[in-house]
Protein backbone atom coordinates (compact mmCIF):
# COMPACT_ATOMS: atom_id res chain seq x y z
CA UNK A 1 0.00 0.00 0.00
CA UNK A 2 2.71 2.35 0.94
CA UNK A 3 4.59 2.09 -2.04
CA UNK A 4 1.42 2.24 -4.45
CA UNK A 5 0.66 5.71 -2.42
CA UNK A 6 4.28 6.61 -3.12
CA UNK A 7 4.39 5.75 -6.71
CA UNK A 8 1.10 7.51 -7.27
CA UNK A 9 2.81 10.44 -6.01
CA UNK A 10 5.55 10.38 -8.13
CA UNK A 11 7.84 9.89 -5.16
CA UNK A 12 10.62 6.92 -4.42
CA UNK A 13 8.73 3.93 -2.70
CA UNK A 14 11.97 3.09 -0.20
CA UNK A 15 12.65 6.62 0.49
CA UNK A 16 12.73 7.83 4.41
CA UNK A 17 12.52 11.09 5.55
CA UNK A 18 15.15 13.18 7.07
CA UNK A 19 16.70 11.86 9.90
CA UNK A 20 15.69 12.79 14.24
CA UNK A 21 18.19 15.74 15.09
CA UNK A 22 19.35 16.63 11.11
CA UNK A 23 19.03 19.69 9.81
CA UNK A 24 15.87 19.70 7.61
CA UNK A 25 17.24 20.85 3.71
CA UNK A 26 16.02 24.37 3.30
CA UNK A 27 14.24 24.99 0.06
CA UNK A 28 11.90 27.87 -1.72
CA UNK A 29 8.81 27.32 -3.14
CA UNK A 30 5.36 29.71 -4.14
CA UNK A 31 2.96 29.63 -1.97
CA UNK A 32 -1.17 29.66 -3.54
CA UNK A 33 -1.29 33.52 -2.54
CA UNK A 34 1.50 33.97 -5.22
CA UNK A 35 4.49 34.56 -2.75
CA UNK A 36 7.74 32.98 -2.73
CA UNK A 37 8.43 30.64 1.09
CA UNK A 38 11.77 29.91 1.92
CA UNK A 39 12.23 27.40 4.53
CA UNK A 40 15.43 29.29 6.00
CA UNK A 41 12.87 32.57 6.87
CA UNK A 42 11.80 30.46 9.53
CA UNK A 43 14.57 29.77 11.11
CA UNK A 44 14.61 31.05 14.88
CA UNK A 45 11.01 29.51 15.74
CA UNK A 46 9.81 25.90 16.12
CA UNK A 47 8.43 25.62 12.20
CA UNK A 48 5.63 22.46 11.28
CA UNK A 49 6.56 21.26 7.70
CA UNK A 50 3.64 18.71 6.66
CA UNK A 51 3.73 17.74 3.06
CA UNK A 52 0.10 16.22 1.38
CA UNK A 53 -2.00 15.98 -1.30
CA UNK A 54 -5.50 16.18 -2.31
CA UNK A 55 -6.33 12.84 -3.24
CA UNK A 56 -4.46 11.49 0.16
CA UNK A 57 -7.35 11.10 2.96
CA UNK A 58 -5.70 10.85 5.46
CA UNK A 59 -3.55 14.53 4.15
CA UNK A 60 -6.39 16.90 3.90
CA UNK A 61 -7.16 15.39 7.56
CA UNK A 62 -4.17 16.37 8.90
CA UNK A 63 -3.73 19.53 6.99
CA UNK A 64 -7.06 20.76 8.63
CA UNK A 65 -5.87 20.10 12.40
CA UNK A 66 -2.18 21.11 12.07
CA UNK A 67 -3.63 24.35 10.20
CA UNK A 68 -5.80 25.33 13.42
CA UNK A 69 -2.92 24.36 15.82
CA UNK A 70 -0.74 26.78 14.04
CA UNK A 71 -3.69 28.99 14.08
CA UNK A 72 -4.01 28.60 17.51
CA UNK A 73 -0.45 28.70 19.10
CA UNK A 74 0.94 30.90 16.71
CA UNK A 75 3.74 28.05 15.10
CA UNK A 76 4.17 28.45 11.78
CA UNK A 77 2.45 25.71 9.52
CA UNK A 78 4.32 24.88 6.46
CA UNK A 79 1.95 23.17 4.22
CA UNK A 80 3.68 21.46 0.97
CA UNK A 81 1.02 20.39 -1.79
CA UNK A 82 1.90 17.85 -4.09
CA UNK A 83 -1.00 18.88 -6.50
CA UNK A 84 -0.62 21.50 -9.25
CA UNK A 85 -1.25 24.90 -8.74
CA UNK A 86 -4.60 25.38 -9.22
CA UNK A 87 -5.87 21.82 -7.77
CA UNK A 88 -3.63 22.70 -4.63
CA UNK A 89 -5.84 26.62 -4.43
CA UNK A 90 -8.68 24.74 -4.57
CA UNK A 91 -8.31 22.84 -1.92
CA UNK A 92 -6.41 25.04 0.57
CA UNK A 93 -9.22 27.37 0.15
CA UNK A 94 -11.95 24.26 0.42
CA UNK A 95 -10.72 23.93 3.55
CA UNK A 96 -10.16 27.08 4.97
CA UNK A 97 -6.64 27.01 5.64
CA UNK A 98 -5.13 29.95 7.02
CA UNK A 99 -1.35 28.63 6.92
CA UNK A 100 0.49 28.99 4.15
CA UNK A 101 0.00 26.30 1.30
CA UNK A 102 2.71 25.97 -1.00
CA UNK A 103 3.31 24.29 -4.34
CA UNK A 104 5.20 21.13 -5.24
CA UNK A 105 3.70 20.37 -8.11
CA UNK A 106 7.02 18.81 -9.76
CA UNK A 107 7.94 17.34 -6.42
CA UNK A 108 11.80 18.33 -6.24
CA UNK A 109 11.49 19.02 -2.58
CA UNK A 110 9.45 16.32 -2.08
CA UNK A 111 12.61 13.84 -3.27
CA UNK A 112 14.88 16.06 -1.52
CA UNK A 113 12.88 15.16 1.83
CA UNK A 114 12.66 11.67 0.34
CA UNK A 115 8.63 11.42 0.71
CA UNK A 116 7.79 7.99 0.41
CA UNK A 117 4.33 8.03 2.32
CA UNK A 118 1.32 10.26 2.49
CA UNK A 119 0.90 12.45 5.18
CA UNK A 120 4.37 13.28 6.25
CA UNK A 121 4.86 15.81 8.83
CA UNK A 122 7.94 17.45 10.81
CA UNK A 123 8.76 19.03 13.73
CA UNK A 124 11.62 21.56 13.51
CA UNK A 125 13.02 23.45 15.96
CA UNK A 126 14.54 26.91 16.02
CA UNK A 127 17.56 25.70 14.31
CA UNK A 128 15.79 23.83 11.52
CA UNK A 129 16.51 20.36 13.21
CA UNK A 130 14.17 17.64 12.96
CA UNK A 131 12.77 16.78 16.67
CA UNK A 132 9.49 14.70 15.37
CA UNK A 133 8.24 13.29 12.01
CA UNK A 134 5.35 11.20 11.27
CA UNK A 135 4.97 9.49 8.00
CA UNK A 136 2.08 7.76 6.21
CA UNK A 137 -0.15 8.63 8.89
CA UNK A 138 -1.69 11.81 10.46
CA UNK A 139 0.74 13.37 12.79
CA UNK A 140 -0.36 12.80 16.42
CA UNK A 141 -1.18 15.97 17.92
CA UNK A 142 -1.42 15.26 21.57
CA UNK A 143 2.49 13.84 21.40
CA UNK A 144 3.09 17.18 18.59
CA UNK A 145 1.70 19.70 20.80
CA UNK A 146 3.85 19.14 24.11
CA UNK A 147 6.79 18.72 21.84
CA UNK A 148 5.70 22.25 20.09
CA UNK A 149 5.82 23.39 23.82
CA UNK A 150 8.99 22.60 24.53
CA UNK A 151 10.69 23.91 21.70
CA UNK A 152 8.59 27.70 22.04
CA UNK A 153 10.34 27.78 25.33
CA UNK A 154 13.59 27.06 24.25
Amino acid sequence: MAAAIAVAAGVPAFAAPPALNSIAPDFALKAVDGRNVRLSEYRGEPVVLHFWASWCGPCRESVAALDALGVSSGTPVLGVNLDGADRSAAVADSLHLKSPTLVDAQQSVARTYDVAKLPLTLLLDAEGRVRASWSGVPADLSALTPQLERLRQD
